[in-house]
């Protein structure tokens, strides 16, 4: 490992400074070009202050520090151009997303796959990551026509993917593909996903005790937003995916009671195995030389915690939760059954033209099309012993899927 020298020192010390409430605020003032001196809603301040702490702990590096400073001037920027359409048209407030179909299961559990293969349904709204990353009209941007947060996130994830030797083979990164909701929530600065990117314990103890109602809120409200921006609701509902929600489905009822999900349930020492690789690729970006057994043991703590929540709140649920349980090689290699199951679930009408768009999207995008890629649990101090240990009875009912 190399000395650290006084320009690197200055940089950290810098992005660090930059990483504090005022400063950060008074960037997000000025980017968001609304006119706002503040916050309608202040609420979420406590928690960005919860965030700004995680620096403090983690020695984050000089580009995981830059990353974090760019991902919390947007959120900011986002809520704060939201607001401001809020005020001149409330009535996106009123917009119906209480009813999507969510995609729930572990990261790296083919949950991806059966998202975008849904997304291609006409009669699904999709979450393309353009959106997701930037729920806001920019400055100047025709209402419908979003071409330049297309070109923003084109150009971010081209930045992001090449940094690290094999992201954009485990996941492709396109930016008019359907891709997670799990960055909308991250912007309440209170949700338990902020630890896959900065694994800071002291954050995730707190937000473990957070009401993950909140995040979830504002997720409802910038889908109502999105929604409002594409002409309304025109019968279609939201196709929703985050590994995130598998450990919170009761709280998602709350925000949206009309929501039916679909799992995909994926041997669980082959899932742990790819997503400690997956950290891998994501640590590169945070932190240097991350060592690779806590990696390991950081990634099934995380999951396995989650996975417990579903199943107890799976439980409590009863026959409240509409939802198909799907095995990974039915989701991978049989993705229109499970599609069909979905929409009998959903109450949602069976076309052949719906057929055909899945169909073709599943034709144009074959496994593994960008490569393959290794991973095995030892290369991070685990065995699948230890696996079915830490998460307990569902390691045996999934093994093998």
């Amino acid at each position: 490992m190399s000395v650290m020298g006084a320009a690197e020192r200055a940089e950290l010390a810098r992005l660090k400074q930059a990483l504090t409430l005022a400063p950060l605020l008074e960037a997000a003032f000025a980017e968001a070009q609304t006119g706002a001196k503040d916050f309608r809603d202040r609420s979420f301040l406590p928690n960005l202050e919860k965030v700004l702490e995680i620096p403090t702990r983690l020695q984050l590096s000089a580009r995981g520090l830059a990353g974090m400073h760019a991902n919390a001037l947007r959120f900011l920027v986002n809520r704060l151009r939201w607001e401001a359409d809020v005020e001149r048209h409330p009535e996106i407030l009123d917009e119906d997303v209480s009813d999507p179909i969510v995609v729930l299961g572990l990261p790296r559990s083919g949950t991806t796959k059966l998202q975008r293969f849904l997304s291609a349904g006409p009669q699904l709204r999709a979450t393309p990551a353009w959106a997701m990353f930037n729920p806001a009209p920019f400055p100047g941007e025709a209402r419908g026509s979003p071409a330049p947060r297309i070109e923003w996130a084109a150009q971010m994830m081209a930045s992001v993917t090449n940094t690290g030797e094999s992201y954009q083979v485990m996941h492709e990164f396109a930016a008019q593909e359907a891709d997670e909701s799990s960055f909308i929530p991250l912007a309440n600065f209170n949700y338990v996903m902020q630890f896959i990117t900065a694994p800071d314990h002291e954050f995730l103890r707190w937000a473990r005790s957070a009401d993950r109602r909140e995040p979830l809120t504002y997720l409802k409200h910038m889908l109502q937003y999105l929604q409002w921006q594409s002409g309304g609701r025109r019968g279609r509902r939201f196709l929703l995916k985050n590994p995130g929600h598998t450990g919170e489905i009761a709280e998602m009822l709350d925000v949206f009671p009309n929501a039916s999900f679909v799992i995909s349930q994926r041997d669980l020492a082959t899932t742990m195995a790819s997503s400690m690789r997956m950290m891998g690729e994501i640590m590169v970006n945070s932190i240097d030389d991350y060592d690779r057994c806590r990696m390991g043991d950081e990634t099934a703590e995380y999951w396995s915690y989650e996975l417990a929540r579903y199943q107890a709140q799976k439980a409590a649920l009863g026959p409240r939760l509409r939802i198909v349980e799907a095995s990974y090689s039915r989701c991978v290699n049989d993705a229109m059954s499970v599609a069909r199951e979905v929409y009998a679930l959903a109450n949602l009408p069976w076309t052949a033209q719906g057929e055909a768009s899945m169909r073709a999207w599943e034709q144009g995008n074959p496994r593994h099309k960008l490569g393959g890629y290794g991973y095995e649990l030892k290369d991070y101090g685990w065995s699948a012993e230890r696996v079915e240990a830490a998460f307990g009875p569902i390691a045996t009912a999934w093994r093998g899927q």
